[in-house]
């Protein structure tokens, strides 16, 4: 079986990890804000705050932003439930917009179509290792300045469009660290803003509402969200060697790319001069014998996912609306297997195995 998947340890990663046991310092110590330092300074940001997993970081950065309750949160539909359960659970209204059928990121017009009185704040997905249109994000800042801005740039950790690095652009970013991030703790996530109030909220949310933890005084009703020094010192080895991780993606896909560039029935994931795709994973669009390729890539054993369900389009929701990108994605996308192990000569199998059916 070649998995979608397989996570990558650096020396580094380990070394720190077992300072971290050695020193016993395996829930709280040092590596916590180290890294919460040095990624926020990747990301060119003032402050960043760890948490348990990437879920939690989108929950936290709209708590964090005290938006009016039952006010309209728009979000693309094609993205993860993640963002959909952090509006919900922040009380909040969500409202379905569509993507762009070539970077699968959010389409501004259809954003703006959703537009209401009741807006107070927009998520912004970078999907599959791509940065949203910095120059449009820009102009609808400019446009509407009291909509708050969520970035979620969990699956773009250190892309760019227009020399401007993911995790740069929102109120409030998040990111997640599970084991298939380009930057992981195994699992984790963190929440960058450059609002000190915003910094200072989220610290207290992450950890229990506590005034004063020698009396165990509270503020308010609260959850323990914190992210362990262990998983920090892993997470700060993994920081470390970024570049080398996003140059093996990019092998990887430039790989795949020269198999598939000529063939008319797939569309190829999207990378210009002004973008630089990272490739959190190879994601095509098949536009002949879908369910074919599908039933190829499990003969022969090569693990894939599909493009993301789309949120109006789950069960529990059952939307009558149509949001023709989302929904065309989900039906014929593929997100084929990457990794710094993945050999060429696998990329070899997983292309021919796909070119097979679609000739």
């Amino acid at each position: 079986m070649i998995p979608i998947f397989k996570p990558y340890l650096y020396p580094e990663a380990k070394e720190l990890g077992k300072q971290a046991i050695d020193n016993g310092d395996i829930a709280q110590g040092p590596y916590i804000l180290m890294f919460e330092n040095e990624f926020s300074k990747f990301c060119n940001r003032e402050h960043g705050v760890t948490c348990s997993n990437g879920t939690v970081a989108l929950y936290l950065a709209i708590k964090a932003l005290n938006l009016p309750q039952n006010s309209e949160v728009i979000l693309p539909s094609m993205t993860i439930l993640s963002c959909l359960t952090a509006i919900t659970e922040n009380n909040l209204t969500p409202v379905f917009c569509d993507i762009d059928p070539i970077t699968y990121n959010i389409d501004f017009d259809s954003l703006e179509s959703k537009i209401s009185p009741n807006t107070s704040a927009v998520i912004i997905v970078n999907t599959y290792g791509l940065v949203v249109d910095t120059e449009k994000l820009q102009s609808f800042k400019n446009q509407y300045p009291y909509i708050k801005i969520i970035e979620d740039a969990s699956e773009s950790h250190g892309a760019f469009h227009n020399e401007v690095v993911a995790g740069s652009l929102g109120d409030v970013t998040t990111f997640s660290f599970y084991s298939n991030k380009i930057v992981t703790t195994g699992e984790g996530g963190i929440v960058l803003t450059d609002d000190k109030e915003i910094y200072d909220s989220l610290l207290m949310l992450r950890n229990l509402n506590f005034v004063d933890r020698k009396k165990y005084v509270h503020s308010d009703i609260g959850f323990n969200f914190r992210l362990t020094n262990l998983q920090c010192s892993i997470g700060l080895g993994q920081l470390y060697n970024i570049e080398k991780t996003i140059a093996e993606r990019k092998r990887v896909a430039y790989q795949y790319n020269k198999h598939f560039e000529y063939n008319q029935y797939i569309q190829l994931p999207y990378e210009d001069k002004s973008y630089s795709n990272v490739y959190w994973y190879y994601s095509i669009l098949i536009k002949k014998n879908y369910t074919q390729v599908l039933e190829a890539l499990s003969q022969n054993g090569i693990d894939y996912r599909h493009f993301f369900y789309p949120l109006h389009k789950q069960p529990f929701i059952n939307s009558q609306e149509t949001l023709k990108n989302s929904e065309y994605s989900f039906e014929n996308g593929i997100l084929l297997p990457i990794f710094n192990e993945l050999t060429n000569e696998e990329i070899s199998f997983i292309s021919s195995t796909v070119l097979n059916v679609i000739k």
